[in-house]
């Protein structure tokens, strides 16, 4: 089977880094066995496009082509033949400068899934974000107000998958690591079991 994880730095890998907002702060990246789709790749074909500051319809100020509304199409080009694609966006759009509502950041979604089903046959799941924590100096200046906010996100994902099709998978009890937004060793391993476990049930029900 081919499938495509896209998303931002939790499909990348990125380490929780406490000062990873800093000018001076080095990237730390999970080695792919320690990351939740590695457990697909044993007999799966794999493709993995997660950014770090990727929203899901937003720009980033310090990194370009990170509004995934605006760069889908052009990143779908680059597979073909795809059956599955895992989203796991929304943590960024959290963000207090971005002013987004939970609701705004599910609508979002909805048109960005909008555009995917144009452009791919391929089954679509959607991972909640985690619940961002705002108990650290990263949160607490970049995340006001996204404790509750990525909480809603949970049930409000589950609602659009529900009505429109999608698989869903509830990221909501992964726990986040020292700067409150990244996933843990933990929590990568947990939601790959989650993941795999749907990707199974799929396969068995012919869904792809």
């Amino acid at each position: 089977m081919n499938i495509l994880c896209y998303g931002d730095s939790n499909t990348w890998g990125y380490v929780p880094n406490i000062n990873g907002y800093s000018k001076d702060a080095i990237m730390q990246k999970y080695n792919d066995k320690d990351c939740w789709w590695y457990p697909l790749m044993q007999n799966n074909n794999v493709f993995i496009n997660g950014l770090c500051g990727r929203c899901i319809a937003h720009e980033n100020k310090w990194l370009k082509n990170r509004n995934a509304l605006k760069t889908i199409y052009s990143d779908l080009q680059s597979y073909t033949d795809l059956d599955l694609i895992i989203v796991q966006l929304g943590t960024n759009d959290c963000k207090y400068e971005y002013q987004d509502s939970a609701q705004d950041i599910t609508y979002n979604l909805e048109l960005l899934l909008e555009t995917i089903k144009k452009q791919t046959k391929a089954n679509i799941v959607v991972i909640s974000p985690a619940v961002i924590i705002e108990n650290n100096k990263i949160t607490q200046r970049y995340y006001i107000g996204a404790q509750k906010k990525s909480s809603e996100l949970d049930s409000l994902f589950g609602k659009l998958c529900t009505e429109k099709g999608y698989q869903f998978i509830s990221g909501k009890d992964l726990e986040t690591g020292e700067d409150g937004e990244h996933l843990t060793k933990l929590s990568n391993n947990r939601l790959g079991y989650k993941v795999l476990t749907m990707v199974n049930e799929l396969v068995n029900t012919r869904e792809l």
